[in-house]
């Protein structure tokens, strides 16, 4: 059975963990006696009346690998089996499956029966933990193993706050640590955090309670000390831009100098003394993300590389009636904007690009049950996609004839059927990423074809484009940088180009330089040396893009015979950049200005103009007065 050789991504609906004796009561009539007329029953409940024999079953005798063999097993029915109309038959068993699986992992007995028994009491806790645990990167028995002592220590209080209590188990189940160069914060424990969030729920700016656990791994992997939350609590609740908080911390220059030390770390690294004595980008972002976290607002450090060396930004949540967004570019330096960044997941600790999470603000107003339904949804996708790798066989078992409401032919595990599934947890919720992630895995494994790519392209780009378009473009690039045919493939890029070219000009360049690849793969240098020069026409000061388009392009010129142009097509470019602001002046090394500048400088010497390299290498060092004042 399929369900024997993966465990796949959870999702769900409720599932009712009272047994319902009289609805299964019948299953077979009594021994010696003349067979009674069995009673109907919907393929829903004899899943459900299933499930709660091997969760009664385990919970009295143990036994959990034959536990996890059973309930993958009436996974494979439900998908095969289950109508599309009856997503929460798919949902029980998988919330079911993922329980029972990850329970297993704790590494005490008697803790896994104190918590099997714990979480079937208090279901909605069970639920959201279930389905926010992703056991293929996470330490799940840690994980189970913080709730049996989070419980012990703080008693019955922990199941009035599933998604609080689930954020904690995931992100804190050990100490979490932020390396700020030199500094090293770390996390308050669990408890006394749990304590805080809850006390002070009604000063949070999105709430605790009902903010979904996905987001608050967001709020509760504070490194800032108790203390230190409080005090930004009582001075920036309600702040409803925490971005902004970057600029409020003056940048320490003296900390450029070689062995300089930062006036911050000589008073004591904390956030009173970050905002009385400065920091730099680091420290700016560190601060604006802690008290952001303090004041329950979701919040994470951005960090990204320019042409020379790295930077560091915040990015938050924002909402409005229906919508929410995660806004990277209020706390940062406008000379960034257009630097590809990372954060560090705080389910994984593992640094991600951001373009991935920025679709999880969509969550902040959706239901658990189309949450849950979502991952399941995904969840029975991956399940069939895993078997298929694996090159294995599937066929599902058949239903007794007294179970009405089940499919009467099983699925057969074709893309066409996992395509179907995905489609339909999009349509329960799309903001979750797994199931556009998967839609992209299918893409570069070569299961679909150039029309359900397209397809699924523009759905994307409809349902996702405008509010979240560096995810969108992040599930597009495996999409369409897997269609073999060059053509074929800049087409596609250019149908989704207008959804970038005039708002996010950072984007739109990226595309115009994957088509630039493109055609630089099959040797066409002159259609790739268009799209470059698009680039360096257009987007000049989108962002780092400039620098790689001039190199690439000179490339090209050398080896068409036209070395002479290069020198020219430099000249012009550096003088469209921007020079970095007065403001800036610290960093102007790094920008695409200075970078750009340099290698001007190094040309006109090169070639013997050593009056106009002069001109050039004053301009750098006066830090761009002159063209400033243009």
């Amino acid at each position: 059975m399929l369900g024997k050789i993966i465990s796949s991504v959870v999702l769900g609906a409720s599932l009712a963990l009272a047994p319902l004796a009289a609805a299964h009561a019948a299953v077979a009539p009594a021994a010696g006696k003349k067979a009674a007329v069995q009673k109907k029953l919907k393929f829903s409940v004899y899943l459900h009346n299933r499930v709660n024999e091997v969760l009664t079953h385990l919970e009295k005798h143990g036994g959990y690998a034959h536990a996890i063999t059973s309930l993958n097993d009436l996974f494979d029915l439900a998908i095969a089996r289950a109508p599309a109309s009856d997503t929460a038959a798919l949902v029980d068993v998988d919330y079911a499956r993922r329980l029972v699986s990850q329970i297993a992992q704790m590494p005490d007995a008697g803790n896994r029966r104190a918590v099997l028994a714990m979480l079937l009491k208090n279901q909605e806790l069970g639920e959201t933990l279930a389905f926010l645990v992703e056991a293929h990167r996470q330490p799940v028995g840690s994980i189970y193993t913080r709730l049996y002592k989070m419980h012990a220590a703080l008693g019955e209080r922990i199941f009035k706050y599933p998604n609080l209590t689930a954020a904690i188990c995931v992100t804190l189940f050990k100490p979490f640590h932020r390396h700020l160069n030199e500094n090293l914060v770390t996390s308050p424990s669990p408890d006394s955090l749990f304590k805080y969030y809850v006390k002070y729920r009604h000063m949070m700016y999105f709430g605790i309670k009902d903010v979904p656990a996905r987001l608050l791994v967001y709020v509760v992997d504070d490194c800032a000390s108790i203390k230190e939350m409080k005090w930004a609590l009582a001075r920036y609740h309600g702040d409803p831009v925490v971005g902004q908080l970057f600029f409020n911390i003056q940048y320490d220059y003296g900390a450029l100098r070689p062995g300089a030390v930062k006036r911050v770390d000589r008073a004591g690294y904390n956030l009173p003394n970050i905002l009385k004595y400065g920091g730099i980008c680091i420290d700016q972002a560190y601060f604006a993300s802690a008290v952001g976290k303090a004041i329950g607002v979701p919040t994470a450090i951005d960090e990204g590389m320019s042409s020379v060396v790295g930077h560091a930004w915040v990015g938050f949540l924002q909402a409005r009636g229906n919508t929410g967004w995660w806004n990277f570019n209020v706390g940062r330096y406008s000379e960034y904007q257009g630097v590809i960044g990372t954060v560090k997941n705080p389910l994984t600790r593992r640094r991600e690009p951001d373009d991935y999470m920025s679709i999880s603000a969509e969550l902040i107003h959706t239901t658990q049950s189309n949450r849950w339904a979502a991952i399941t949804l995904t969840d029975a996708a991956r399940h069939l996609l895993a078997l298929k790798k694996a090159g294995k066989s599937w066929t599902a078992d058949a239903v007794p004839a007294y179970v009405t409401g089940a499919k009467t032919r099983a699925l057969v595990n074709n893309a066409h059927h996992e395509l179907a599934l995905l489609d339909r947890a999009v349509n329960q919720c799309r903001g979750y990423a797994d199931e556009w992630r998967t839609i992209a895995l299918m893409a570069r494994w070569g299961m679909l074809t150039l029309n359900e790519k397209e397809q699924w392209s523009n759905k994307l780009m409809r349902l996702c484009g405008r509010r979240y378009p560096d995810f969108a473009l992040a599930v597009l690039t495996p999409m369409i940088n897997s269609v073999k045919d060059v053509h074929q493939r800049v087409r596609l890029w250019n149908r989704v180009f207008p959804w970038f070219a005039d708002t996010r000009f950072d984007l739109a360049a990226r595309i115009r330089m994957m088509q630039a690849a493109a055609w630089e793969k099959v040797k066409k240098d002159n259609r790739a040396g268009q799209y470059l020069m698009y680039v360096i026409n257009r987007y000049t000061n989108a962002g780092p893009f400039v620098i790689t388009a001039l190199e690439k392009a000179a490339r090209i010129l050398a080896g068409q015979g036209h070395k002479k142009r290069i020198l020219t097509l430099y000249e012009q470019t550096w003088l469209r950049i921007k020079p970095p602001p007065r403001d800036m002046l610290a960093f102007e090394t790094e920008s695409a200005w200075y970078q750009v500048g340099k290698q001007l400088e190094t040309m006109l010497k090169t070639q013997g103009h050593t009056h106009m390299a002069n001109k050039v290498a004053d301009q750098l060092d006066s830090g761009g007065a002159a063209m400033r004042a243009r």
